[in-house]
């Protein structure tokens, strides 16, 4: 006999079909399996080590050396050692150096972190991070026009500025030099800038294209101090006390969590660790606090995620950025713990305006008579701040690329996210001249338009979704590493999986194919049981497992009543309950099971 997967129940819940895979395709996912993995020690090894070769680029880690040493020479990167002693000029010459930040997590981490840097050689520096509303994104006119009238010479910008034509040929004029270190895709021209520093550019060698801003300005300071030593400068300074900023930004800013990243992470997660645990991180240690965070737990990625990322954001989102590079930068407990309080109240404030601005993008979408291959949705009073949270609800709910729109001075502010296989940033590019600004990557990009041309972009994004996605990527995929029983699931093996943090975009969490299973038990969780939260209690081959069901109570109570079994897939992860280590197994998908000769 032979398992394959059948319609039951309501279609919009419950129906699926085979796939290519031998597995199914649900209405919410299509499964697509990476390994087979079974319940065999040799192959959990092969899997584990292929896994750990990718994480490091097919790099060896020798035997007591540090994960730092895997890390690509700074001077691979184009322009960096320009830049460098362009930067040490100026501290000579003693002549102004500001950063020129961006107001989202990658921008103030990349803020906080050159402030300290700068303080620590004794030679501050000042911020300047544009008004969201009044400026708009990244390196402007405006704003080096500001910056000329208290005879600022050399702007560092950091996560923005490879797009800063117009502004960057205002800093020739007003006698700046401008060093761009971004990370953001490379358009058909360049701003003419004294040094840019971009892993993305053709002609740069640097051997990983992935990094985020924060990770830019960080080998800009590597940099530094090299050149620093070399001219004889006592620079003590060091810089592995700086990768928490570093972890911060990139695991925000949803950059790739493989090689050069994954490293620079999962250092930084430690040390970010260590300087709470130190005091050397009290606004972070205060904010970690408001959300929730467990004092002596440890910090990973999903706390950055959802914890430290949302709140740093917020102020960005809502008021003066500058707030949170004041929040990460300050050594004084009470003006901490104030700022943390109201970046979490700001960020509380975020939440619900993204709640209201979803479901009125999620109402204009269902006023349609049938759903279109891709969204263009506008209305006035959508915050800019909030637009690009929006896009990423709308894209979650009907899986088609997506731009949302708000109204600022009379121009269209927006925000795109797209699925897997449709590259939004390449499609705009083609167009970008019909623009006022445009930047961004593969799946996510910010754009400003005049409120005429809103009409023909709508036309022109659904003809290009019409022809470059396929029937079959209009669900997103589900991918599996591997095929495992339950039992395999255990405090063991799941230390093994630890190994692989921190996870993120191209290093997520394992997820297993599980099953047939059958559920005897379904027991509602939370105050409230109309969440449909649930324990099950499902047995495998005569032995009882518990796993969690978030919001699918409904569905396997009818599994309870039907006897039909079920296959699964699962996230498994380490817990502590009461001082003990505990398997904690969630469902992410299911689908029935029946058994044909």
């Amino acid at each position: 006999m032979e398992t394959e997967t059948i319609f039951l129940g309501k279609a919009s819940t419950n129906g699926f079909t085979k796939n290519e895979n031998r597995l199914c395709t649900t209405d919410r996912f299509v499964w697509k399996l990476r390994d087979i993995v079974a319940d065999n020690p040799s192959q959990i090894e092969e899997y584990l080590t292929r896994k750990k070769i990718f994480l490091l680029d097919n790099q060896k880690l020798e035997e007591n050396n540090s994960l730092l040493s895997l890390l690509p020479e700074p001077w691979l990167l184009k322009d960096v050692r320009k830049a460098a002693e362009r930067i040490i000029q100026a501290i000579r010459n003693k002549e102004k150096i500001v950063i020129f930040g961006d107001y989202d997590v990658d921008g103030t981490t990349s803020c906080a972190m050159l402030s300290q840097f700068f303080n620590e050689i004794n030679y501050p520096v000042e911020i300047y991070i544009p008004d969201r509303i009044l400026e708009g994104y990244g390196l402007n006119v405006t704003g080096l026009r500001k910056l000329a009238q208290n005879n600022v010479k050399v702007v560092v910008t950091v996560d923005n500025g490879i797009s800063a034509i117009d502004a960057c040929a205002e800093a020739i004029q007003l006698g700046m030099d401008v060093i761009i270190t971004d990370h953001h895709d490379i358009p058909p021209v360049l701003p003419s800038a004294f040094a840019i520093l971009n892993p993305k550019q053709t002609d740069c060698l640097f051997p990983y294209r992935m990094l985020a801003g924060v990770g830019v300005a960080f080998y800009l300071m590597v940099a530094m101090r090299t050149l620093l030593r070399e001219q004889g400068q006592n620079c003590v300074v060091n810089l592995k006390s700086f990768l928490d900023f570093v972890a911060i930004g990139t695991i925000a800013d949803m950059a790739p969590l493989t090689g050069v990243n994954h490293i620079l992470c999962k250092v930084g997660l430690e040390v970010l660790l260590q300087n709470i645990q130190q005091k050397k991180r009290i606004g972070l240690f205060e904010l970690l606090k408001c959300a929730g965070w467990k004092e002596n737990s440890k910090v990973d990625s999903v706390d950055i995620g959802f914890k430290i990322g949302p709140r740093l954001n917020a102020a960005g989102r809502l008021g003066n950025a500058l707030r949170s590079v004041e929040l990460m930068c300050t050594n004084d407990v009470v003006l901490a713990q104030e700022m943390a309080l109201h970046l979490h109240q700001e960020n509380a404030e975020r939440q619900t305006l993204e709640k209201a601005f979803t479901q009125e993008a999620i109402d204009q979408v269902k006023q349609g008579t049938e759903l279109p291959d891709a969204l263009v949705l506008h209305q006035e009073d959508w915050h800019p701040g909030v637009v690009g949270l929006v896009a990423t609800r709308v894209l979650d709910k009907f899986y088609r690329p997506v731009l949302v729109f708000g109204t600022i001075d009379g121009k269209l502010k927006g925000s795109g996210r797209s699925t897997h296989s449709f590259n939004l940033f390449a499609v705009l590019n083609e167009v970008r001249n019909e623009f006022i600004s445009f930047g961004g990557h593969y799946h996510a990009v910010g754009l400003t338009l005049l409120p005429e041309k809103l009409p023909w972009l709508k036309e022109y994004l659904a003809q290009k979704a019409n022809e470059l996605i396929d029937s079959h990527d209009k669900i997103p995929p589900l991918f599996i590493d591997g095929v495992l029983p339950l039992s395999h699931l255990n405090i063991s093996f799941l230390k093994r999986l630890e190994e692989l943090e921190p996870y993120g975009i191209e290093n997520p969490r394992a997820r297993w194919f599980v099953g047939p299973l059958t559920v005897a038990h379904v027991k509602r969780m939370g105050k409230d049981f109309s969440h449909g939260h649930a324990k099950l209690l499902v047995l495998e081959e005569g032995c009882e497992f518990w796993i969690t069901a978030f919001g699918l109570a409904d569905v396997f109570e009818e599994f309870l009543a039907t006897g039909i079994e079920v296959q699964l897939v699962v996230e498994a992860k380490l817990s502590s309950w009461n001082g003990r280590l505990t398997s904690d197994i969630r469902v992410i998908d299911y689908a029935p099971v029946i058994y044909t000769s």
